[in-house]
């Protein structure tokens, strides 16, 4: 296993019947299907993707072991559900998501299909975190497509995941991972994860149930922050990086700290069209002592990106003395999705009208994870929290502050980011009338 496997896979062991780590796609297909076509374009997806039919287990020795069962043994799992209302199959859907997996015998993949009518099914994928990640879980879903589409297709070759494993280790003994460690070392000096202030008390051991809020950005402020990093030659996700931490700071999460950016490892030829968990999480600084500007606190962030992505090899779980990063915010763009078209509608796909069932998912696994979706100059960001640690309304807010604070860059980047208020207008009355003992 890679060095971030071994840490999914202990987390499955503090919590086996949690499906926070479960990875789901969920599609509805309104065209007939044929069983026996997608039963075969089912084996020859785990054939071709080995981590889809590994079981994960560890030995006496505390050594932990990938053991590879036949192509055959991950079967097409059929649920008729005749009669269902479309609330009824979304909710059949999330729940086909959110089982959970034994990794230990039957692996860490699934395919359902709910069939309500002939021409009318729910596909729905899952897979635990450990053999996938978000672009692994479009590419399974394109490759199983493209096969049941044509059987005999020919698909890019993959890597193998040994080669994989290989290369990681060998990156980690060598001056190369050195010099990436000491850049960490330098890079969290001092610093500590961000932490929110939790509305109830932490819960001595670590929890998984979570919700999800979402924050739709108007297209209009997505073009202008879109225009805005174009302008200071920066990447769009600097800049929204830039500003959730600026959010994070003026929420009370104090001064310094760090923030998790998860960023793709798919460097390696073969790396680009294989299913796994190609991930390292990237400690990202923010520094707000001498009340920087969104300038500043943007291009701080742009920086440290540019120079983290140099040392991205290297598995930060690898790093001594590293602290926890119980918030993390990362992008995915639509556009660049290997299912061209799903995310923003129904669209014909390998003669099949798709349909994509966004279901809640990943709930959970930290304090709190924003995943930001772009889709042209439109942003949605999804904040996944720790329901156990905070009450709805505090995240809402939380998402408030956060879209204040990218309004107010794009509207002047070089003012403080003390500048903008942060309180309601109403809210601030009310405050005030406390501070002056008024009825």
């Amino acid at each position: 296993m890679s060095a971030g496997q071994e840490a999914l896979w202990l987390a499955h062991q503090l919590d086996p019947h949690s499906s926070a780590f479960n990875v789901v796609l969920a599609v509805r297909v309104r065209s007939p299907l044929a069983r026996a076509r997608l039963e075969r374009a089912v084996t020859a997806l785990a054939e071709r993707h080995e981590l889809l039919r590994s079981t994960f287990t560890m030995t006496a020795a505390g050594r932990h072991v990938r053991a590879l069962r036949a192509a055959d043994s991950v079967q097409l799992d059929v649920r008729p559900v005749p009669g269902a209302s479309d609330a009824e199959l979304f909710d059949l859907a999330r729940r086909a998501g959110e089982e959970p997996f034994a990794l230990e015998t039957s692996g860490a993949f699934r395919v359902v299909l709910l069939t309500r009518a002939p021409g009318d099914a729910v596909l729905v994928t899952a897979a635990h975190h450990l053999v996938t990640d978000a672009t692994s879980q479009w590419l399974l879903m394109r490759d199983l497509l493209r096969l049941y589409e044509d059987p005999g297709a020919s698909l890019p070759a993959v890597l193998p995941w040994d080669d994989r494993v290989r290369a990681e280790q060998q990156l980690t003994a060598s001056a190369r991972g050195e010099r990436a460690r000491e850049h960490w070392r330098t890079v969290c000096a001092s610093l500590a994860g961000a932490e929110l202030l939790s509305d109830h008390p932490r819960p001595a051991q670590r929890t998984l149930n979570g919700a999800t809020h979402t924050l739709e950005l108007p297209a209009t402020l997505g073009a202008r922050v879109q225009s805005s990093a174009a302008a200071h030659g920066i990447t769009p996700f600097a800049w929204l990086l830039g500003t959730f931490q600026a959010a994070l700071y003026r929420f009370g999460c104090g001064t310094d700290f760090l923030v998790g950016c998860p960023a793709t490892t798919r460097s390696v030829p073969g790396s680009r069209d294989a299913v796994g968990y190609y991930v390292n999480i990237l400690p990202i600084a923010a520094r707000f002592e001498a009340t920087p500007t969104f300038g500043d606190v943007i291009s701080a962030a742009a920086r440290q990106m540019l120079a983290g992505m140099t040392h991205n090899g290297l598995p930060t779980e690898l790093c001594d003395a590293l602290p926890p990063l119980p918030v993390t915010f990362t992008l995915v763009a639509a556009d660049r999705l290997p299912v061209p078209g799903l995310f923003d509608g129904p669209v014909r796909h390998a003669g099949l009208d798709l349909e994509l069932v966004d279901v809640p998912q990943q709930e959970g696994q930290l304090d709190l994870t924003v995943e930001m979706l772009q889709s042209g100059s439109r942003f949605t960001a999804l904040l996944r929290y720790n329901r156990d640690l905070f009450l709805p309304e505090t995240v809402e807010r939380l998402a408030g502050i956060y879209r204040l604070m990218v309004e107010a860059s794009v509207e002047d980047p070089g003012q403080p980011v003390t500048r903008p208020a942060v309180v309601a207008e109403n809210d601030l009355a009310f405050l005030l009338s406390l501070g002056s003992g008024a009825a």
